[in-house]
């Protein structure tokens, strides 16, 4: 249990200094090529406050403690109790995992309680479910190799 809360306690670690963060939304004309992407559908938010963030790994090494092999985050507004994260551009022919986490707040920062509990929403690809640490890379990890590739992840509190 001990691991699973160190796990927790570091995915929201990224950027410790509690400054909310815009939600920019970025749109343009392209080419009308085809493109690579993920879209990451998250559902069963508890409210629709805040924003859903959502991270891309390409490798597993300290997954999901380290954020050193985090390639890619996206920003997601909630509606409906879910959100949408895209990533595009992505490598073709590779496996990645997601983390997604429900900061409620807007603060940047993946609140705990005193004890070191969750105290707001967090998910991984393939809907790895935490036991007594959080999942490995190898329970979360899926293939890409190229298109458009649709994920569905289910917060947990």
């Amino acid at each position: 249990m001990r691991s699973l809360l160190v796990a927790l306690a570091l995915l929201g670690c990224g950027t410790p200094s509690g400054t909310p963060q815009p939600y920019v939304a970025v749109t343009g004309k392209g080419s009308g090529s085809a493109v690579d992407e993920l879209v990451v559908a998250v559902s069963a938010l508890r409210s629709d406050q805040g924003t859903v963030r959502c991270y891309l790994y390409n490798d597993g090494k300290d997954f999901p403690d380290s954020k050193d092999h985090v390639i890619a985050a996206a920003v997601a507004l909630p509606s409906g109790r879910a959100g949408t994260c895209k990533f595009g551009a992505v490598a073709r022919d590779h496996d990645y995992a997601i983390v997604t986490l429900h900061d409620e707040n807007n603060d940047n920062v993946f609140q705990k309680s005193l004890l070191g509990l969750p105290q707001e929403g967090y998910g991984f690809s393939n809907n790895a479910k935490p036991r007594f640490s959080a999942p490995s890379f190898d329970d979360c990890k899926f293939h890409f190799t190229s298109g458009t590739l649709n994920l569905a992840i289910a917060m947990q509190y």
